[in-house]
């Protein structure tokens, strides 16, 4: 199997938001039919029969009637010269053979064995190797000496690189471009740069921090209002309210920030692991000054995106680089760089009250939400709240008297999408106060939210995986994974559950964590995961997805986050930016929901309830409510 590259006639190939399946699906399943098509036509044709006397199966064309069979590989070169039909008959679900089975990925043996291709492993005629090094936020280069670093063998050049107008398309930097990877990383240590402070928003976490608490107690932008939550709150028998407050996260994919380009005159070629490879022409194209249709962009595997690769400015600064040498550049950024200079989830502060009457029912609902948007970082022209607060979230639309307000707080600090953007953040929030109120009441965690979630209905819901919020749906996924969880079974002593349910990108997911009580505080055991994400196509990609979703939520809950001073990221390499580790992984248990419902996301949707659920096993355990992420800072 060969990844094509960027070329219009193959569709977006743009990979973010949880898309590549529910966008794809039909797509691939006609181009695959119609293949079918042209190889039992060219089959037919050479045997003098009737296309529809034959049929496929395994790879084969197979003629009952004589016994003749022929292989799709014997057959290929005829096919291709058949004139393909717009469009052929698609499959019922009743006649799939593949699809909702297990295959595994063609290419696990090239990965597991070291032979694929990445975006490091890229080498061609004559490259040379950069490293980069960029200002702390809100500063720019002053002075700089360059002397140490051209002393060591290998360097061949310093080049200072120009910012385009957005820092989301090419920062400022200063390149070491040298013979090997190991020169051009020790010259950027070498180089002695003056950095000169730029008027400019806060770049400082704990100022941001301060801002974000203060903003919360004042009434913030509307997002969305029902009923008369001012009256609810002040007739209620009792209010509860708590903030939550979440960190900076940073992406840090195990492949580093890398991309190789070849500019010469008239032309230009870019290798690299990226999620938007258009991103990466166009910007090619900004600071070549070259057509984007002379420009060829090479996909290579990544060693992890999560969002991070959704940006080019690595591809831009390749592609400047190999423009002033005049040769082939693989741009490689270091570690240190990589979580220094990244685009990260923002940080937030969400202030919740909520009415109760004296049966316990849940009647007002009042959410205040203050973060630096990305958007707003990223001057795209829409409103700062659209990254941030999604307004048709549960519990809207299941409460009578509900508000949403957003406060953006103005920062420094660049922010992009990290796998479930804002999802993973709010649902921290949301879910945990919905955990406080069943408390609260005496109420089981589950049957609370079974009752707010009420009879199943279709809520229309803007953006990330809409039109449509089906309850049902959401109920449905909450009961599946309480009966395969054991939820309510006794637990040995030192054991506790929690429990949470999102929806986002059209899928449903509820998990089940369990904590056992340790030396250190407490360890994660056991998370089990219900989905329903329409149909399975894959039945073992499917898991992995949400193996992998779960575990990002796991080391992100238990230990990320990024601390900003004066512009520079104290959690610099993985001794200060804690992942978890194998050893720490717990057993992942994933049931999906047989569904006639068309495949939705699946890549970001395991990510949001793990960190209200792993909060509420921990509550349970310790009595005491975790508000404030990450759970632990212990190193290891």
């Amino acid at each position: 199997m060969v990844q094509a590259d960027l070329d219009r006639r193959y569709g977006d190939q743009f990979a973010g938001g949880s898309t590549a399946v529910s966008e794809n699906f039909d797509a691939l399943r006609q181009a695959g039919a119609t293949a079918r098509h042209l190889l039992v036509a060219a089959a037919a044709a050479r045997w003098g029969v009737a296309a529809d006397s034959c049929r496929t199966e395994l790879g084969t064309v197979i003629h009952d009637a004589t016994g003749r069979r022929l292989s799709y590989g014997a057959l290929a070169a005829e096919a291709a010269r058949l004139t393909a039909p717009e469009r052929v008959p698609l499959k019922p679900r009743s006649a799939y053979r593949l699809i909702g089975t297990r295959v595994r990925a063609t290419d696990q043996p090239a990965i597991a064995t070291g032979r694929l291709t990445y975006g490091l492993d890229v080498r061609t005629p004559g490259m040379l190797r950069a490293s980069v090094l960029h200002p702390p936020f809100g500063h720019r280069l002053g002075s700089l000496d360059t002397a140490a670093a051209e002393r060591i063998p290998g360097v061949r050049r310093v080049v200072q690189i120009d910012p385009l107008p957005s820092p989301l398309h090419l920062r400022q930097g200063v390149a070491v471009v040298a013979d090997s990877s190991w020169a051009a990383l020790q010259g950027v240590r070498a180089l002695k740069p003056t950095w000169e402070r730029v008027p400019g928003p806060p770049v400082d976490s704990e100022a941001i921090r301060t801002a974000m608490h203060q903003a919360v107690l004042r009434p913030g932008e509307p997002v969305r209002s029902e009923g008369d939550v001012d009256r609810a709150l002040a007739c209620a028998a009792r209010v509860v309210e708590a903030n939550y407050e979440l960190p900076f996260l940073a992406h840090v994919p195990m492949e580093p920030i890398n991309c190789v380009a070849d500019v010469r005159p008239g032309r230009a070629e870019v290798w690299g692991p990226m999620q938007d490879p258009d991103g990466v022409r166009e910007l090619t194209a900004r600071v070549t000054g070259l057509p984007t249709a002379a420009i060829t962009v090479h996909m290579t595997r990544s060693g992890g995106g999560f969002g991070r690769r959704l940006l080019s400015d690595y591809g831009a600064e390749a592609a400047f680089l190999s423009k002033a040498v005049g040769v082939p550049v693989q741009v490689l950024w270091s570690r240190e760089e990589d979580l220094s200079q990244d685009f990260y989830r923002p940080c937030a502060v969400h202030r919740l009250r909520a009415g109760l009457d004296a049966g316990g029912r849940l009647i007002a609902w009042d959410h205040r939400m203050a973060n630096p948007s990305r958007y707003a970082y990223a001057e795209n022209g829409q409103p700062p709240v659209v990254s941030e607060l999604y307004p048709d979230d549960f519990p809207a639309g299941c409460i009578p008297d509900f508000r949403l307000a957003y406060t953006h707080i103005p920062c420094g600090i660049p922010g992009g999408a990290w796998r479930s953007t804002l999802h993973s953040s709010n649902a921290f929030a949301v879910q945990s106060f919905v955990d406080e109120l069943a408390h609260a009441t005496g109420r089981d965690p589950v049957a609370f939210r079974l009752e707010l979630l009420g009879p199943p209905r279709r809520l229309a819901y803007r953006g990330h995986g809409g039109p449509v919020f089906d309850t049902g749906r959401l109920a449905g996924v909450l009961r599946l994974v309480t009966e395969k969880a054991g939820w309510g079974s006794p637990l040995p002593e030192g054991r506790a559950r929690g429990i949470a349910g999102h929806f986002t990108f059209g899928s449903y997911a509820a998990h089940v964590v369990e904590v056992a009580r340790a030396a250190d505080g407490f360890r994660v055991e056991r998370v089990v995961v219900a989905m329903d994400c329409g149909l399975v196509v894959n039945q073992s990609g499917a898991e992995a997805q949400v193996e992998g979703g779960v575990l990002d939520g796991v080391s992100a809950a238990l230990y990320g986050g990024v601390t900003v001073e004066a512009g520079r990221v104290r959690e610099t390499n993985f001794d200060r930016y804690r992942l978890i580790r194998m050893r720490e992984a717990p057993r992942v248990e994933t049931w999906f929901v047989s569904s006639e419902a068309p495949p939705s996301g699946l890549g970001e949707p395991p990510v949001p309830p793990v960190a209200p659920a792993l909060a509420g096993a921990v509550f349970a355990l310790t009595d005491e409510r975790p508000r404030r992420l990450p759970l632990l800072t212990t190193p290891a």
